[in-house]
């Protein structure tokens, strides 16, 4: 049976605007999977040095933004977001409790990208 549109309506006023991929955009910080170019979990995040497959995908020319979990302590993640800066990417602290999952940083591009691997 379909919706007419007043119920459509309220629906939305209820609910909020349906999004688009919700569960996928929960896993990768707030992205659409086919954006990205690499992540990294948390755990990998607080190892210390970097790992050359984000610097990569940093300097990548499809790379926008740089993206990192608040539930990563932003002192072991400063060398990405340093990197980050150096190469012109945006940076983006997002908060942990609207994200599930063991990713805490992620590379995106604007676009999709479509990378087959994106994990490192």
């Amino acid at each position: 049976m379909e919706k007419s549109e007043l119920e459509k309506f309220l629906e939305v006023g209820i609910h909020g605007t349906p999004e688009l991929k919700s569960e996928e955009k929960k896993i990768y910080l707030g992205c659409f999977r086919e954006r990205i170019l690499k992540v990294l979990t948390k755990k990998q995040v607080t190892e210390k040095g970097t790992y050359k497959e984000i610097l990569d995908a940093i300097r990548d020319k499809r790379a926008k933004r740089l993206i990192v979990s608040n539930d990563v302590q932003l002192s072991s993640a400063m060398d990405y977001i340093n990197l980050a800066k150096d190469n012109g990417l945006e940076f983006t602290l997002v908060d942990g409790d609207d994200y599930t999952g063991d990713i805490g940083l992620v590379v995106v591009s604007d676009t999709a990208v479509d990378e087959e691997n994106i994990f490192v």
